[in-house]
């Protein structure tokens, strides 16, 4: 059979001619290029407000992979045996045909830190690390989160990202690569802002609604916001921005205290309502942010002087340069016969 000059076998006379096969497709997304199409994806889940449980689950496996991918490639700008788990025993050849275990997240981020010098705040690297929690149960148990929280942190992430991208990232590449990447950040980055957006009208909706409260009002562990009220009792709390649910004012505590644990305060008993949930020297509120206060979580009262009973060891309410150093019933009983 004839062939015509592409080599594709011709038709026969008073045939149709047959058609060309179409051109194969080629997959080829260099390491941040590929970055920031998931950053893309990411901010299409998220920019038109109030985005569907599908939604969070996609802008949560995609922004894993982001932060992944952009983080390493950082590391490989340092140098390639980074990202390996065990840099000790890295090989050129692994590297250059993917054949190897990387580092985590986590240690992608202390590498950045301690070797790269690259400034990462602890409020992106929690932000990252609760993320990568989440897509792991995703991937392997299944995630119920409150959808608020969820948003929050996806949108932490995407923003640190997108600043990670300009400063890190970009000024290393070649003139032509990086011409690209610059586009597309900044089609990412005008949707960040839409996001940024609505979260900041978010916000100034919610200050109204706490005016009266801000003296018991906290920072939120989960999302960093000043959303959490206390003092509503031993009943369950939540967060008024990212409605994530305590059963109560100790379990809320528990993670406050460890997520602001440079506070340097210490847990106590309550002199008024006896809960063990007083926090000493070591919560700020919406009122007094910068302040190191002594604050109940269960009946929210504030105190100002807070002292140990040396008979009883509970906690009490100080009274100054006359103090006895007791509390008022140990006092009472040492000195009732006089």
């Amino acid at each position: 059979m004839k062939e015509d000059e592409d080599g594709v076998p011709g038709s026969r006379p008073g045939g149709e001619p047959k058609a060309k096969a179409p051109a194969r497709s080629e997959v080829n997304f260099p390491p941040v290029l590929n970055g920031i199409d998931y950053l893309d994806n990411v901010a299409d889940h998220l920019r038109f407000g109030q985005p569907t449980p599908r939604n969070l689950k996609y802008a949560v496996l995609h922004l894993q992979a982001a932060a992944e991918v952009l983080l390493k490639a950082r590391l490989v700008q340092e140098h390639w045996s980074l990202v390996f788990k065990d840099p000790g025993i890295a090989k050129r050849d692994r590297f250059e045909a993917g054949d190897f275990d990387s580092c985590t997240t986590t240690g992608a981020i202390g590498r950045l830190r301690d070797i790269a010098s690259v400034p990462i705040g602890d409020k992106p690297a929690k932000s990252l690390a609760v993320l990568a929690k989440w897509r792991n149960r995703l991937q392997h148990y299944g995630l119920k989160a409150p959808g608020p929280a969820v948003e929050v942190c996806a949108a932490q992430v995407l923003d640190f990202l997108v600043t990670f991208v300009h400063d890190e990232l970009l000024p290393a590449l070649p003139g032509q690569d990086s011409a690209a990447v610059a586009d597309d950040l900044e089609s990412v980055g005008m949707k960040v802002r839409g996001i940024r957006s609505y979260m900041d009208t978010r916000l100034k909706r919610l200050a109204e609604e706490l005016k009266g409260v801000q003296g018991r009002t906290v920072m939120c562990p989960v999302c960093e916001q000043w959303a959490m009220v206390i003092g509503g009792g031993t009943s369950p709390l939540d967060c008024r921005f990212c409605h994530t649910t305590w059963a109560g004012p100790s379990e809320a505590l528990t993670d406050y205290f460890d997520a602001f644990a440079w506070r340097d305060g210490n847990v106590q008993e309550c002199p008024d309502c006896h809960q063990h949930t007083l926090l000493v020297d070591g919560a700020g509120t919406a009122l007094a942010p910068e302040e190191h206060l002594t604050l109940c979580f269960c009946c929210g009262t504030e105190f100002s002087a807070i002292a140990q009973c040396s008979d009883c060891l509970n906690t009490y309410v100080a009274t100054g340069d006359d103090d006895l150093g007791m509390c008022g019933d140990c006092a009472d009983t040492r000195y009732a016969k006089f």
